[in-house]
C-alpha cells in the first residue's frame, strides 16, 4: 500500500524505554509528537532535550494524567500550566525555540463530563449524544485558559470529515485523534475485541472501516494515530510502527 498519509502522536511519553523508541523513530525518519505527561518529565529531561534537538515536538498531556471531569477547575488549570513551565524548561535547557503549543487531554476527557463515570458511559449512549456535555462551561473555560497560554489546534491537512462521528474533531484547541491503534489494552482482561491480544492489536491496521474509526486503508481521507510510550508495550510499539513503514504509510510534519 502506498499513498497513505499519517500524523503520528504518542501519548504518556516519557518512560523508561523512550529513548530507545526515540531512537528507533529517529533512524527512519518518522516524525511525531510526543504528549508528555508531567510527572515523569522530571525524571527524563535529557531524553526530552535530545527530542526538542532532533526535531520533534513535545505536546503537553497534563502533569498527573487524570480526568479532568474529576477535577477541580484550578486544579485542571494548574495541571495545564505545571506542565506547560516543565516543557518550556525543556526548550531552553535545548537551545531550541518552543515555537507550537499542542495539548491533548489524557482519556479525551476535556472536563465537561459530571465525571469520570459519566464520560466513560458516553460512548455506550446514541451517538448524538456523545458530544453533549453537562457541563459545557466548564469544558469552554478550560478551552480558553489552553488558548491563554499558547496553545492551538495544529494546521492538519488532508482529514475527511465525512468519516469521523465527531464533526468537531478540528474545532477546538485540543488535539484529538482519528485512529486509535488501542495497544493500551494488551494483556488487560477488561479488553474490547479481544485486543487484549497482540494479533488483534497489529489486525486493527489491515482493517477498512473508515466510518468506524478504522480508515488506515482508505486513502482518501489522513489520519491522526495515536499509540502510546508504556513500558509493558515496547516490543509491540515497534512491530505497529514497523507495520506501518511496511504498509508505506507517508508520515507528516505537525
Amino acid at each position: 500500500m502506498t499513498g497513505k498519509k499519517v500524523y503520528l502522536t504518542i501519548d504518556d511519553v516519557p518512560s523508561r524505554d523512550f529513548r530507545e523508541k526515540l531512537d528507533f523513530l529517529y533512524k527512519r525518519n518518522i516524525p511525531a509528537v510526543f504528549f508528555c505527561v508531567g510527572k515523569d518529565m522530571e525524571n527524563h529531561e535529557e531524553d526530552l532535550v535530545e527530542a526538542v534537538r532532533r526535531g520533534y515536538i513535545l505536546g503537553n498531556h497534563s502533569y498527573e494524567h487524570g480526568y479532568f471531569s474529576e477535577m477541580q477547575l484550578v486544579e485542571c488549570r494548574a495541571s495545564i500550566q505545571r506542565t506547560d513551565e516543565i516543557i518550556d524548561r525543556v526548550y531552553r535547557k535545548s537551545g531550541i525555540e518552543r515555537t507550537k503549543k499542542f495539548f491533548r487531554f489524557p482519556y479525551f476527557d476535556q472536563g465537561g463530563s459530571a465525571d469520570s463515570k459519566s464520560y466513560e458511559a458516553r460512548w455506550s449512549r446514541p451517538q448524538s449524544e456523545w458530544f453533549v456535555y453537562e457541563r459545557e462551561d466548564r469544558r469552554l473555560a478550560i478551552q480558553e485558559f489552553l488558548k491563554e497560554l499558547g496553545y492551538s489546534q495544529p494546521r492538519l491537512e488532508g482529514i475527511n470529515m465525512k468519516f469521523l462521528t465527531d464533526k468537531t474533531l478540528l474545532e477546538g484547541i485540543d488535539v484529538r485523534c482519528t485512529f486509535d491503534q488501542m495497544e493500551y489494552f494488551f494483556g488487560t482482561d477488561y479488553a474490547p475485541y479481544g485486543m487484549d491480544k497482540e494479533a488483534a492489536i497489529l489486525a486493527r491496521i489491515e482493517e477498512d472501516v473508515p466510518y468506524g474509526g478504522r480508515a488506515l486503508n482508505c486513502l482518501e481521507t489522513t489520519d491522526i494515530v495515536l499509540v502510546h510510550d508504556h513500558e509493558n508495550t515496547t516490543e509491540l510499539f515497534y512491530k505497529i510502527i514497523g507495520r506501518y513503514v511496511e504498509k508505506g504509510f507517508e508520515f507528516l510534519r505537525f
